[in-house]
C-alpha cells in the first residue's frame, strides 16, 4: 500500500476568459527627456520640442536664405518660393483685388529712419484692410492682448533692414518657421492694401504676409475659422459654444462658457450670426453679419437704471464699425464711474461693449483657444500610403512627467485644395500602456469627427500611451496626416512599423486591446451579465459599436443572435458579413468581439434597432473536459507504489473556474484512493468534498472528479493529503 501526503496548496485566478493582448516594444522610444527650455520662453522656437527622430536637425530654412544671400552677395533678403507677384495674391483670373496692386518695401510707404517691428504692441493696432480674413485678424487682435506672445512668434523683435524675417507657425499641424521677405502689397498711390497697423509698425503685416504664404496666397486667407486661425498662430487647440437658441438659457450656458475660459486666460472670439445672401452686412444695430470680434474682457455690472447686468468687451477688426445699442459707446446704461473704471471713451475705433442678452441674439458662436504661453508643442508627421482608402496607424507615446495636454490628429488644411475639398472622417483613440505587462489597459479618451483637428485633452501621468488612428479618405489626391502634443511638458512619439503582411493583422489585434480598455471604463448600464461568469459589455468610442462577450465557465456556452434593424451608416467589421443578423457563440473560457463601424457616408451619424435572442447551453458531456485535461494538464503523475511505478496516472487540470482531477487504471487490478481535501471558493461537482473521499477503478476504466469556484470572481486554493493502493 502506497500513501502519499500532498501540502502544496494550489491557487487559482479569479475566472477570466482566455485572451491574449498585443505586448508594444516600448524601447522604441528613448529613455532620455528631450532637452527643453526651463525659464520663461523668449521665442515660439523654444517651446518646439525636437523629436528624437529628427533630433540632429540644426540648420533651418532661416540659416539657408541667409547662406544664400552671402555667396550671391545680396544685400536684401528676395524670397523665390512666395515672390512678389500676381500669383501670390490668387491663382484665380477673378480675383479683382490684384487690380493696381504693387509690391512695395517698408521704406516706400513708410518713413524711412523709424520703421519698426514693434512699438506698442496693442489689439488695437491691427485694421482689416480689402481681404475677408476678419477671422485671422481677430485672433491675432485677442492674441496680442499679451503683447509678449506677438514677439515671440519672431526670431528677431527689431526691424529688419535685409528684409528677412523668421514666423514661427503652425503648418498642418507642424510648428515651424515660415521665412519670409517684407514686400508688401500696396495700392499705387499709398500703402497696405490688406491689413494695416498703426504708425510704423509692420509686425502685423508680416504675420498677414507669412499666413498667406503658408497657404499660397492671399486670396487663399480671404474667409475662414478662427479656431483653425488660433491654431495656427499658437498651436493651441480650440472649442466652440454653438448658441442653440436666442433664450435666456443660451445667455446663462454662453456666458458661463465665456466666464470660466476668461478666467484661464485663454483667448476668445465670436462670430455673427450670418445672413441669407451670405454677406457681410449691418444687422441695424452696429453688428456686421458673418464677421469674426475677438472678446476682450467680461464684467459683471450695474447700470445706470439700478438693474444688474453681465456685458463684454469685443473688437471689430476693422477698426471701425461698432454695436449701437444697450452698453455701446453713447448709451445711457453707463454711469460716470462705470465709464472711467472701464475706460470707455465716445469714439468709433471698433470697441464697444454690449450686453450677453443681445450678444447671444448677435453671435452664433463662441471660439476658445487654449493658450498657454510656456506650453511645449511636439508633433510628427505620419507615414501614409497614397493608395489607402482607409489609414490604419498606431503611434506609441512617451510621457516623461505628469502632463496637462493636448493629443491632436492633423490633415490638410482645406486652403491648399481646390473648393469643395471636405475633410476625411476621422478616429483618435487613446490608451494608456500598463507598466509591467505593456499592454493597453486604460482608456484615456478619444474623438471622432470629420474635421481638420480633432483632439483629445487629458491629465497624462507618466509612462507609455498608444495612440489608435483611423482615417476614411473622403477624397483620392492627398495623403496627410500628423499628430501632435500641446502640452505643459514633453513627450516622445514613434510610430510604430510591423511586419510585412502582418500590419492588418496586427493593428486589428492592437485595435482590440483599445476596445478592451474602453469596456474596463464602461457605465455598468452597459453590462449585461447573462448568468455567473458570462456577460457582455457593450460600447460606442470613435465611432465604433462593439459587443464583447466574456465565457469564464468551463461548461456552458452562450449563444446569442443580434438581429438589427432600420441600420444607418453602420458596417460590421469582420470575421462577420451580415449586419442585420449576427448569430455569435462564446464557448467556455473564450471571449468573442462583435465590432460594426460607423462609414463616412454620414458625417459620423449613425442608426439603429436592435432586439436579441439569447441562450445559454450546458455541457451534459464530461468527454470534452477530459479531452482538454489529456491534451494539456496541469500536472500528470504516475501513481508509484513501494518504490514502483504502477499503471495508474493522475492529471490536473486547473480553470479560471475551478479544478479537474482525472485518473486512468492501466493495471490488472481495482486502483483505490482516500482523499482528503482541504479547500477554499471550491465545491464538487456531484460529490461532497467536505467529507473523506473514496474512489475505487476498477481495471481499464477511469475516473473524472469536478470542483468549481463558488464565486468565480474570486480566486480559490486547493490542498489534499492521499492514500493509495491496488488491490
Amino acid at each position: 500500500m502506497g500513501v502519499c501526503g500532498s501540502s502544496e496548496a494550489i491557487w487559482g485566478p479569479a475566472a477570466k476568459a482566455e485572451y491574449k493582448p498585443f505586448v508594444f516594444d516600448t524601447k522604441i522610444v528613448p529613455d532620455q527627456q528631450p532637452q527643453t527650455i526651463s525659464k520663461q520662453t523668449n521665442t515660439v522656437a523654444d517651446r518646439i520640442v525636437r523629436q528624437h527622430t529628427n533630433a540632429n536637425q540644426i540648420k533651418t530654412d532661416y540659416d539657408y536664405a541667409l547662406e544664400e544671400m552671402q555667396q550671391k552677395q545680396v544685400a536684401v533678403f528676395e524670397d523665390q518660393k512666395f515672390p512678389a507677384n500676381r500669383e501670390s495674391l490668387s491663382s484665380d483670373p477673378n480675383f479683382k483685388k490684384e487690380k493696381d496692386i504693387v509690391w512695395k518695401r517698408p521704406d516706400q510707404f513708410l518713413q524711412p529712419g523709424s520703421i519698426k517691428l514693434f512699438d506698442t504692441i496693442d489689439p488695437m493696432d491691427i485694421k482689416q484692410g480689402e481681404l475677408g480674413n476678419c477671422y485671422f485678424l481677430s485672433s491675432l487682435s485677442a492674441l496680442a492682448e499679451v503683447s509678449q506672445q506677438i514677439e515671440k512668434l519672431f526670431r528677431h523683435q527689431e526691424y529688419q533692414e535685409k528684409g528677412l524675417y523668421g514666423i514661427f507657425l503652425c503648418k498642418n499641424g507642424i510648428l515651424q518657421e515660415i521665412i519670409i521677405d517684407d514686400y508688401i502689397p500696396c495700392n499705387k498711390q499709398g500703402g497696405p492694401i490688406f491689413s494695416k497697423a498703426n504708425g510704423n509698425e509692420l509686425w502685423v503685416l508680416l504675420l498677414e504676409k507669412a499666413y498667406a504664404k503658408i497657404y499660397g496666397s492671399y486670396h487663399k486667407i480671404d474667409s475662414g475659422l478662427a479656431s483653425c486661425a488660433l491654431k495656427d498662430l499658437t498651436g493651441a487647440p480650440s472649442e466652440y459654444f454653438i448658441r442653440k437658441a436666442e433664450t435666456l438659457k443660451d445667455a446663462d450656458l454662453c456666458w458661463d462658457f465665456m466666464e470660466k475660459n476668461d478666467k484661464q486666460k485663454y483667448i476668445l472670439t465670436a462670430s455673427s450670426e450670418t445672413n441669407v445672401n451670405g454677406l457681410e452686412l449691418d444687422n441695424g444695430g452696429g453688428i456686421v453679419s458673418q464677421h469674426c470680434y475677438a472678446i476682450l474682457d467680461l464684467q459683471s455690472v450695474i447700470g445706470s437704471d439700478g438693474q444688474p447686468d453681465r456685458i463684454i468687451k469685443m473688437r471689430n477688426p476693422w477698426g471701425r464699425k461698432e454695436w449701437t445699442q444697450d452698453w455701446s459707446d453713447n448709451s445711457t446704461k453707463w454711469t460716470p464711474e462705470l465709464r472711467q473704471r472701464l475706460q470707455v471713451q465716445q469714439k468709433d475705433d471698433g470697441l464697444f461693449w454690449m450686453s450677453v442678452k443681445d450678444f447671444i441674439t448677435e453671435f452664433s458662436q463662441v471660439c476658445v483657444c487654449k493658450f498657454k504661453p510656456d506650453y511645449l508643442y511636439t508633433a510628427t508627421q505620419l507615414q501614409v500610403e497614397k493608395q489607402d482608402i482607409v489609414t490604419k496607424k498606431v503611434i506609441l507615446m512617451r510621457v516623461y512627467e505628469k502632463s496637462h495636454a493636448f493629443i491632436s490628429l492633423t490633415q490638410s488644411d482645406k486652403r491648399f485644395f481646390q473648393k469643395g475639398h471636405h475633410y476625411s472622417l476621422a478616429r483618435l483613440i487613446i490608451g494608456e500602456l500598463d507598466n509591467n505587462t505593456k499592454e493597453v489597459l486604460y482608456y484615456s479618451g478619444s474623438a471622432f469627427d470629420n474635421e481638420r483637428d480633432i483632439i483629445v485633452e487629458k491629465v497624462f501621468e507618466p509612462g507609455f500611451y498608444s495612440l489608435y488612428v483611423e482615417v476614411d479618405w473622403e477624397q483620392n489626391y492627398d495623403r496627410y496626416l500628423a499628430v501632435s502634443c500641446y502640452g505643459s511638458k514633453s513627450v516622445q512619439f514613434s510610430e510604430l512599423q510591423f511586419t510585412a503582411g502582418q500590419e492588418k493583422q496586427t493593428i486589428n489585434k492592437i485595435f482590440d486591446g483599445f476596445l478592451r480598455a474602453h469596456e474596463r471604463d464602461t457605465d455598468e448600464e452597459k453590462v449585461k451579465d447573462f448568468e455567473i461568469g458570462i456577460r457582455r459589455i457593450s460600447g460606442v468610442v470613435a465611432g465604433y459599436l462593439y459587443y464583447w462577450y466574456q465565457n469564464s465557465t468551463i461548461n456552458k456556452t452562450l449563444k446569442e443572435v443580434l438581429n438589427l434593424d432600420k441600420i444607418q451608416n453602420l458596417e460590421i467589421c469582420p470575421p462577420y458579413s451580415n449586419p442585420s443578423k449576427v448569430e455569435i457563440e462564446c464557448k467556455p473560457l473564450s471571449t468573442v468581439m462583435v465590432k460594426f463601424r460607423v462609414t463616412k457616408n454620414g458625417g459620423g451619424s449613425f442608426g439603429y434597432t436592435l432586439k436579441c435572442q439569447t441562450q445559454v447551453i450546458e455541457a451534459k458531456s464530461e468527454q470534452d473536459i477530459i479531452k482538454q485535461i489529456l491534451q494539456k494538464p496541469d500536472q500528470k503523475v504516475q501513481r508509484n507504489i513501494q518504490g514502483n511505478n504502477v499503471q495508474v496516472y493522475f492529471y490536473l487540470a486547473k480553470f479560471p473556474a475551478g479544478i479537474a482531477l482525472f485518473y486512468e487504471n492501466k493495471e490488472s487490478k481495482t486502483y483505490q484512493e482516500t482523499i482528503q481535501f482541504e479547500v477554499t471558493n471550491l465545491k464538487g461537482v456531484g460529490i461532497d468534498i467536505s467529507k473523506e473521499v473514496v474512489l475505487e477503478i476498477p481495471s481499464g476504466q477511469s475516473k473524472l472528479i469536478q470542483m468549481h469556484s463558488i464565486d468565480p470572481t474570486k480566486g480559490y486554493s486547493y490542498n489534499q493529503k492521499i492514500a493509495f493502493t491496488l488491490k
